[in-house]
This record gives C-alpha cells, sequence and structure tokens, in this order.
C-alpha cells in the first residue's frame, strides 16, 4: 500500500522535526505516493530545523561585545523550538549569576542549522554555541571551528565522545537510543533473533493484513541507523584506525564476511516488508500506525509520542525491543544518538559560551529541557535518571517497559562516531552518517539489484571515496 506521512507546514520528516510536530499535528496517511524526501542534506544526526518557532529570541541585552570577563552577548543557535519556554528559564537562571547575555536563534521551519549558521558567519556574526548532533560536533573540530569545553564535560560527568587529544569538544545534553516497536497482540513475545524474526514475520505477513517488519533502505536517517546497527548486531567492525588515520575495514576478512551475512538477512527481510525506499521517522511510523506493519525500528518512543496523539487505542498494543540480532550475539555496542552543545571558536563570546555550557547541564531547569520529549530523550547520566522529575513524569511512568529497556542498557549505548580504535573519533563514520552511506548500500541490494557480496564492495569503496 502506498502510504505518506504529511505535515502541515512541510512534507519532509526527520527525528528532530517530527518530535516538536507530535501533539500538535496529525500523522496522516494513504495520501498519494510513498512518504519520505531522502536525505537531510547534510544536516548530521537529522539536523533539520526545530517546529517551535522561528528567528531570533532575545534575553536580554542584544549589544554584541568581544566576550571576556566583561560580559557581552552569547549567540546561541538550535532547532529546539519546542523547547523555548524551558530555555527562556534556563537563559534568565543563568543571566542571574553571568556577565553575560544570551540571544538564542531557533531555526525557522524546514531551515537546517547548518544553513542557519552559515547565514549568521556570512552577515559577520558567528553562533557562539550550537545545539547538534556528537557528529556535527566532530565535523566543527575537525574544520579547526570549535573550542574545547573539557571543564563543563568533566565538571558534570558527562559523557565524552568528541575527545580529541585529551580535549572535550562537546557537551552532550540528551541521549536518544535506537529502539524497535512490535505488536503484542499480533506477536506472542518479540522475537529477538534473526531467525525468529524471519519465521514470524513471514507467519504474520501471509496470514493477517499487516506486513511483518518494516525494513528501510535509501538515503534517509532512518535506513541509515537501523542498516548500521544490523553490521554492529553481526559483530561488523566497520572501520580501525586512530582519529588520524582511519581505516575502512567493512569489505576485509571476517568483517566482509559477517557484513555480507548481514546483507543476505537483510534481503530475506524485505520480503516481509512494506515498500520501506527513502522513508524517514515519520514514514515508518506512519505504517505502524496505519496498521500496514506489525514491526518497525526506530528511535525512542518516538512512535509513541506520535501514535498515543492520533491513535491511542494502538498505544497498549505497542511494546519496546531492541533491533534483532544475530544467534549467540547483542546490541552491544547499541545506538545512540547524542545531542548536545558546541562552542565555536569565532564568535565574540567564547568564555562566556563556556560558561554557559557549565551552567547549562546544572540548571534547575535542565531535566525539564530533557522531559520536553519523555521516552524520545533521556538525560546524558544515567544517575539522572534518578532524579525526582524525571520519575514523577507521567509519560514515563505510563511506559515503564521503555525505561527499563534503556536501564539495563545503558552501558551499551554508543554513538556512530565512537568507531576508531578504542572507541576514538572517526571522520568517516561522521561524514558516512551525513551522507547516509549504509542506507545507499541497501538501496544498491533492495531496488538496485546488487547482490549481498556486491552491496558489500560497493559500500567498500564508497566509504573509502570519503
Amino acid at each position: 500500500m502506498c502510504l505518506m506521512v504529511a505535515r502541515m507546514v512541510k512534507r519532509t520528516v526527520t527525528r528532530r522535526r517530527f518530535i516538536s510536530a507530535t501533539g500538535a499535528t496529525t500523522v496522516i496517511g494513504l495520501a498519494g505516493c510513498l512518504g519520505g524526501n531522502g536525505g537531510d542534506g547534510g544536516s548530521g544526526d537529522g539536523g533539520d530545523g526545530g517546529d517551535g518557532g522561528s528567528g531570533t529570541t532575545t534575553s536580554g541585552s542584544t549589544t554584541s561585545s568581544s566576550g571576556g570577563s566583561g560580559g557581552g552577548t552569547i549567540r546561541y543557535l538550535t532547532d529546539r523550538g519546542d523547547s523555548k519556554k524551558i530555555m527562556d528559564k534556563i537563559i534568565a537562571e543563568f543571566e542571574g549569576q553571568s556577565d553575560y547575555t544570551v540571544e538564542a536563534t531557533y531555526t525557522a521551519h524546514g531551515n537546517s542549522t547548518d544553513q542557519q549558521m552559515q547565514k549568521m558567519i556570512a552577515a559577520g556574526h558567528p553562533p557562539d554555541i550550537i545545539f547538534v548532533p556528537s557528529s556535527d560536533a566532530y565535523r566543527y573540530k575537525s574544520q579547526g571551528k570549535a573550542a574545547s569545553v573539557t571543564s563543563a564535560v568533566k565538571d558534570n560527568s558527562l559523557p565524552d565522545p568528541v575527545n580529541v587529544d585529551g580535549e572535550s569538544y562537546f557537551a552532550p545534553a540528551v541521549v536518544e537510543p535506537l529502539m524497535g516497536w512490535y505488536r503484542n497482540d499480533v506477536y506472542d513475545s518479540d522475537p529477538t533473533t534473526w531467525n525468529g524474526w524471519l519465521d514470524e514475520a513471514k507467519r504474520v505477513s501471509e496470514n493477517t493484513n499487516m506486513e511483518g517488519y518494516v525494513v528501510q533502505s535509501g538515503q534517509t536517517n532512518n535506513a541509515e541507523t537501523q542498516m548500521f546497527q544490523y553490521l554492529w548486531n553481526d559483530g561488523v567492525n566497520a572501520y580501525s584506525g586512530t582519529p588520524g588515520d582511519i581505516k575502512v575495514e567493512v569489505d576485509k576478512g571476517d568483517n566482509r564476511q559477517k557484513a555480507i551475512e548481514s546483507f543476505q538477512w537483510i534481503q530475506e527481510m524485505a520480503q516481509y516488508s512494506p515498500n520501506g525506499s527513502g522513508w524517514e521517522w515519520g514514514d515508518a511510523i506512519g505504517a505502524l500506525q496505519q496498521e500496514n506493519a506489525a514491526a518497525i525500528a526506530s528511535v525512542g518512543g518516538l512512535p509513541i509520542l506520535s501514535i498515543g496523539s492520533n491513535r491511542p487505542d494502538l498505544v497498549d498494543k505497542l511494546s519496546p525491543m531492541a533491533f534483532p540480532y544475530p544467534s549467540g550475539k547483542s546490541m552491544d555496542p547499541w545506538w545512540a544518538y547524542m545531542e548536545g552543545l558546541v562552542v565555536r571558536n569565532d564568535g565574540d563570546a567564547t568564555d562566556g559560551a563556556r560558561e554557559f555550557v557549565d551552567f547549562f547541564t546544572k540548571s534547575s531547569h535542565f531535566m525539564d529541557f530533557v522531559l520536553a520529549a519523555p521516552l524520545f530523550q533521556f538525560p546524558p547520566r544515567k544517575e539522572q535518571m534518578n532524579t525526582d522529575t524525571f520519575k514523577n513524569n507521567e509519560t514515563l511512568n505510563n511506559h515503564p517497559d521503555v525505561v527499563k529497556l534503556v536501564e539495563d542498557n545503558w552501558d551499551a549505548f554508543s554513538t556512530v562516531l565512537a568507531t576508531g580504535d578504542g572507541g576514538a573519533p572517526n571522520i568517516v563514520a561522521a561524514n558516512a552518517y551525513d551522507q547516509q552511506v549504509f542506507g545507499q548500500a541497501a538501496d544498491q541490494m533492495l531496488v538496485g539489484g546488487k547482490s549481498p557480496t556486491e552491496t558489500v564492495d560497493w559500500l567498500g569503496q564508497k566509504l573509502r571515496s570519503l
């Protein structure tokens, strides 16, 4: 069946843009051809603009200065307009104890953070702080545009995915783990393994009006994350090396054989999937919501936040799960997005920006920021899940199975960036994510007709071109 997920103001739905629309915008199915407009145009981890407002919101003076101990204006760029009211409180709290003021710019509908950043740079007013995913943070560092925030990371005991030569260049604010969802009235339990899913998805596809499992492919973040996680789950080490000397290993030795096996399973599973080429997060959620599919891979509780607004009758029929994995293996590492704050080194208030980054996690309103999208966003530190604000959140309390899945697997969570030797940051992986290369590889096979072996060969060559 031909599906499309639509929004009131823009058709393309990506991870961050979709989350701020849930609850206010109805997800619409059965409207023309297959939804999803491909990749995110070089915006990193789904780095399209937020939905919660546009333009610039100023707190305090708008007069720029050179920063330093004398204060000045910190320019903060973010796509998190859905959290604007909470950010206003955090900014006011910060300004009450600092000589600096904060000017916050929220990207408009459909405009990426990167695009707005370039406009600000061209105007001679580059942002001092940007809210981005870890892969973008590493790209800025690689371009020589990121200032260290080591003190903020260490003082707040934050994860440190962008550590270069002992200095930290990214302060995580939220963690968003990948997660699958299945119909518990169609599946007796989570089939868990690759073979289990093949058998059960076939049963569902052949005996119900739903396809058993959505397999995404194409140049989208959804397909990219799904395909890379399957390779991870089969023990494929796609890369090796140090940050300055990353090597592509996906098509070599044992990694090659495992990668071929992974794509063979993907090819088999695609028999029991609706056509998922080019689908983004919202499209897969739409298939689940429209009851055209009985299971999907997604990110966090994003499906529940949407389906709960549009089809509340389905919510109790959905259960969370880890991605399928081969028998005898597990989801370790487990891809989890990290998004947070980067300080650029070419702004007017670099010192003040560092102060704000250090203050952000300590703010009394920080957990309110995290829980602006409960189930989807989790705090950067596991122990923060023990706070009263987290424990008393109604949405989380209504879905204890999601919280337990996250708690039980916290130590396995990793960013795709941490794929160099010993978890070192990997610029090739960041660029591959930016261009959704693994999702493209799946399309080469599922749409283009390549064999699993030819697909692995294509993938290796494509990664080396980066």
